[in-house]
């Protein structure tokens, strides 16, 4: 895009300390947004920053079918335990709002 310098940075301590004028930055699908705004933040930019969007990702990577079968049976035995409709416990009816940045923060924390 023409640009005369690029820098690829795991986080905001790997920046360098000569940046200076006018940054992009870019991360991918599997970047957590929390190291994204820590890399602008330790940007500090002093006029504010612009938002630009160049595409929004729509990518949806379902569980894996074993996976799938295992949560199944899991909700079928705790619906008949608690005597409430299986459907009402299933988080996989409707997983594509689920943000995978969300579901790894959550299993790293449990």
């Amino acid at each position: 895009m023409g640009c005369t310098r690029v820098e690829r940075v795991n986080g905001p301590d790997e920046l360098p300390q000569d940046m200076a004028g006018v940054i992009g930055v870019t991360a991918g699908a599997s970047a957590p947004e929390e190291l994204v705004q820590a890399v602008v933040e330790r940007l500090a930019p002093r006029r504010g920053v612009t938002l630009v969007n160049v595409l929004d990702e729509d990518e949806y990577f379902p569980p894996p079918p074993q996976l799938r079968r295992v949560l199944d049976g899991a909700i079928a035995i705790l619906a008949i335990a608690l005597g409430v409709p299986s459907l009402q416990l299933s988080i996989l009816a409707d997983d594509r709002h689920l943000m995978a940045a969300d579901v790894l923060h959550t299993l790293v924390a449990t």
